[in-house]
């Protein structure tokens, strides 16, 4: 059986299916859209859920694009992040 994020992340993920996300699947969605969009709340919750260290692998693989300014920036504080790829294939 699939398990939901929390009610609060609906807003955030308003183009997908609900009853079909799950937090294992679509992790790197949820994570994506809490770091571009959500609030605090949101924030605490992703790093519960999959920790600081999980959060920040993904995320450096991500292109700099994927994230708005002031996200990145702060992602990059709170995940001890040294940058982001510019480039797909770029390392």
């Amino acid at each position: 059986m699939k398990k939901q994020p929390p009610k609060i992340f609906r807003p955030l993920i308003w183009w997908a299916k609900w009853g079909d996300l799950d937090i294992a699947e679509d992790k790197e969605d949820i994570i994506m859209s809490a770091v571009n969009e959500g609030t605090l709340e949101h924030w605490r919750w992703i790093i519960a859920m999959y920790g600081k260290e999980n959060i920040r692998e993904m995320l450096q693989k991500r292109l700099v694009t994927e994230f708005h300014p002031e996200s990145r920036n702060l992602a990059k504080l709170i995940f001890s992040l040294s940058g982001f790829r510019h480039a797909r294939g770029s390392a």
